[in-house]
């Protein structure tokens, strides 16, 4: 039997004073509020946070800054795409419609206009990297679809504008609208 190996009180200490240095102080006060009051769920977070074995996924999602994220939205359900051949000839864009419609719909209209889906989540976290803000002014909806336990197909939405910056898994069944953002993948313009 192995036995487990728990930090010194000096290391502790230190972790402590990097996680508090690391706290945002840019976050919203509802999204404050609402760890204060869920103090269990807060618990869970950062210990999944600093226990859990950091791979790419982890650490792309860390770097993303989400106050919360849907249990679903994991690299089991939602993998990183490898990287391909051709991914320099295709950049991720953000469009939008200018009229409301499901989410199946959305996806088969993108595919016809050219665009290529997104093949996992890896492109949407570093989309969300580099534009930190943008789920603040509008849901952001990643192009990669995953089945819910019930049967239903959801697409993974990034959205800030109630309750801090979260990562909800939406049915694609439902109505979006013109607000929403589809991240997809479209041919690099020549310059």
């Amino acid at each position: 039997m192995v036995k487990k190996k728990w930090i010194g009180t000096k290391q502790f200490a230190e972790l402590c004073a990097a996680v508090l240095r690391a706290l945002p102080r840019d976050i919203e006060p509802e999204a404050a509020q609402y760890w204060i009051i869920h103090q269990v769920e807060l618990a869970v977070a950062l210990k999944s946070a600093l226990t859990v074995a950091k791979d790419a996924f982890h650490i792309l999602l860390a770097a993303c800054r989400q106050t919360w994220v849907s249990p679903h939205f994991n690299e089991g359900n939602l993998p990183l795409e490898p990287v391909a051949p051709d991914e320099g000839d295709w950049e991720v864009h953000e469009h939008h419609f200018e009229e409301e419609m499901d989410g199946e719909e959305a996806l088969q209209r993108l595919m016809g206009m050219g665009f290529r889906l997104l093949g996992g989540s890896r492109r949407a976290m570093e989309f969300i990297v580099e534009h930190p803000d943008i789920q603040m002014d509008r849901s952001i909806v990643a192009t990669v679809r995953w089945q819910d336990p019930g049967g239903g197909w959801c697409a993974p939405v990034f959205d800030g504008r109630v309750g801090g910056r979260r990562v909800l898994l939406r049915r694609l069944d439902r109505v979006f609208g013109p607000s929403d953002g589809w991240l997809v993948l479209r041919k690099r313009q020549e310059t």
